[in-house]
Parts: C-alpha cells; structure tokens; sequence
C-alpha cells in the first residue's frame, strides 16, 4: 500500500504533459493487466514499451524509507568493523605466538578464518546488492565465487565448531588418554576444508546472473546472482540438495554440539570427589566453578554459532 500511494503521488505531482503521456502509457497497458487502474502494476508488470519512460521519469521509484535504512546502515557496518577486527586479532594472536600454538587454538583460529571470509564475502556484498542497489552490480564471476565461498564459510564455521567440542569431550570425559597433536589437528582442519569447498561445489556450478521478470529488472537491465538449477524437472535435485545441506550444514553439527557438551556438563557438573581434605575439595570445587562457566559460555556460543 505504501508504495502504491507512493507512486500515485509521484504522479498527481508531474506536469500535465507528462500526465498526459503517463495516462496514455496506461491504456496501453490495460489490455494485459489484472488492475489496469494502477499505476503501481504497471510499473512492474506492463509490458508496453512506454513504461520504460514511466521508470526513467521517476514516477516508479520504491518509496524512501530512512529511517530503516540508516538503522540497517549502522548495523552492518558495526558488525562489518567488530567482525574483521576480531576475527583477525584472533588469527594474528594464535599465528604470532608460539605459546598460543595449541590444538584448541588451532581450532579457534581455524574458526576466526571461517568467520572471518563469511563477514567479507557476505556482509558487504549482501549490504550493496540487496539492501542498497536491489540488483547485483559486481558481474558474473563475483556472483559464482561469492555465492560459493559464502557456503564454504558456513560449512567451515559449523565443522570447526564440530572439532572444537570433540576435542573438549576426549580431553574432559577420557583425561589419560594422550591428548590430539598439533599434526592430527591440522590434518583435520585440512579434512573440514577440503569437506566444504567439496560439498558445496553444486552452489558454484548453479550460481549464475538472472533477469526477473519484473520491469524494474528488465526494462533497467539489471539482474539479481542466485542459484538456477534449469528447468522443473530440475526441482527435485534441488530439493534433494537443499534437504542434504541441511543436514550436513545445521542438523549433523548441532547433534554433535549438544551431544557433546550435555556429556561433559554431566561430568564436570555432577562428579564428586572422595577422600580429598577439606582444602583441597574447596580447591576442585573453585575449579569445577570455573569449568562450569567456561563450558556454559562456550556451550551457548557454539549453539547459537551454528544458527
């Protein structure tokens, strides 16, 4: 409705030449048109060739909304800022430090990096392209390697969350076996790599620039970058797809994460130590205190980072 007043107030505004030709543009597009009587289904819908005059002259813009827009300004861009810088204060920590060099931390920084290539790739482009332009500015091959390195950085997120909280398991519910090595961890970190750009190699091969068939897009020459996997018969394989990246990406990480960490919640919450001196239990429960922070926060960051 907003729009449609809009529009209709754009037009009571313009010149009666203008209006003239507007009315005139109108009729030629009543013949094909549900609600003729509209000038907001003719600017989308109407195929006559003098709509493009219509878009050209102003009189089909999208109304203006500022104040959201500059409260959708100031939250990407804060998220942008505190996402990069933190996630590279990470890496750098984790990479300059020898002492930082452990198999958690390996984790952790493998985390950052997946983070980090998801606030690239998906703040700033999804920011210009949905929110600002409503078309995709940057070209055919952005649109094919940010589609795709965009699932990567999901998967690569997920699957490191995965690894972080079996590390934590072995480590808290069997503590005499001899911990991960650095080695194991990286050739992990390379496995949940090579597992991702793998699994959502299909997004690559079906990503590609698109026309809608609506007049802002075809009459302006603009296109939108999403996934066309071809005709209908083609909807049952990606149905099939869409079914298997959610379970890969959301449900299988989040059955391992809440696994995972009611187990070691039971352990590190419910233990109890027998014939310890009063000293040293008040000195484990202080530790258990701690544990149970740490694990509770970290329970809730992975949780909510697989969302």
């Amino acid at each position: 409705m907003a729009e449609t007043a809009y529009r209709l107030s754009k037009f009571l505004a313009v010149q009666d030449n203008l209006r003239n030709e507007t009315e005139s543009i109108l009729a030629q597009c009543s013949a094909n048109l549900t609600s003729p009587e509209t000038l907001n289904a003719a600017c989308d819908s109407c195929n006559a060739t003098g709509v493009q005059r219509l878009w050209e002259e102003g009189l089909c813009d999208f109304p203006p909304t500022p104040a959201f827009d500059s409260a959708v300004y100031v939250f990407y861009i804060t998220i942008l800022v505190v996402a990069v810088l933190g996630n590279s204060v990470v890496v750098y920590i984790v990479c300059s430090s020898e002492k930082m060099r452990t198999v958690t931390n390996y984790f952790i920084a493998n985390l950052a990096i997946g983070d980090l290539c998801m606030a690239i790739l998906c703040v700033p482009f999804s920011f210009i392209s949905t929110l600002i332009l409503k078309f995709w500015p940057f070209g055919g091959h952005l649109c094919v390697a940010v589609n795709y390195l965009q699932a990567v950085s999901v998967f690569v997120s997920a699957y490191t969350l995965v690894a972080i909280s079996l590390d934590r398991y072995l480590a808290i519910i069997y503590p005499l076996r001899p911990r991960m090595t650095r080695c194991q961890a990286k050739i992990i970190i390379a496995s949940v790599w090579v597992l991702s750009l793998a699994t959502t190699l299909p997004v690559a091969v079906y990503s590609r620039l698109l026309t809608p068939p609506v007049n802002f897009y075809a009459l302006m020459d603009r296109q939108v970058c999403t996934e066309d996997w071809g005709p209908e018969e083609s909807d049952k394989s990606r149905v099939a797809y869409s079914v298997a990246l959610m379970l890969l990406q959301y449900f299988l990480p989040l059955t391992v994460l809440v696994f995972t960490y009611s187990r070691i919640a039971m352990v590190v919450w419910g233990k109890r130590t027998l014939g310890e001196t009063p000293a040293r239990v008040d000195r484990i429960a202080r530790s258990k205190r701690k544990v149970r922070c740490v694990c509770g926060c970290f329970f809730f960051s992975c949780f909510f980072g697989v969302f």
